[in-house]
């Protein structure tokens, strides 16, 4: 691709500096872009080969903001996966401190109990197969 210049005529018109300027401007231009996508594919090598398995079409538009301010992919997601641990971290600390906190598992109410008005429609066959539900009952009769 690096063909040699056509020597320039030994006359130069009025134009001719301006397009000569303007070709360099435009070489250094290219050659800045060119740089640039050198980078982003050694960016994108480094990433695939730190993370083989990374889904990054599950990742927030945070990541895509860093990649936009210049942060390499595999930084950028490092940042991504570091930010979700310690959200992780950060829930299971509540977690664990709201179960400190918490006065436990609160069990169901007894709703078993009979009233006496039940006990008195009983048949006796009942009242010996429910004998200690009644009993228990009773202790709440006034």
């Amino acid at each position: 691709m690096d063909e040699p210049i056509e020597q320039m005529p030994e006359e130069i018109t009025p134009e001719e500096p301006d397009l000569h300027a303007e070709i360099e401007s435009l070489r250094g231009r290219l050659e800045n872009a060119e740089r640039a996508a050198r980078e982003v594919a050694l960016g994108w090598r480094e990433f695939t080969e730190l993370f083989p398995d990374a889904d990054i079409s599950s990742l927030p538009d945070s990541f895509n903001a860093a990649l936009e301010r210049g942060i390499p992919p595999a930084a950028a997601y490092a940042l991504e996966l570091r930010r979700r641990e310690v959200t992780n971290m950060r829930m299971a600390e509540a977690d664990r401190r709201a179960r400190e906190l918490s006065s436990g598992r609160i069990s169901e109410a007894d709703d078993s109990l009979y009233s006496p008005a039940e006990v008195r429609a009983m048949k006796p066959a009942e009242v010996r197969k429910n004998i200690e539900k009644i009993r228990r009952s009773m202790k709440s009769w006034h």
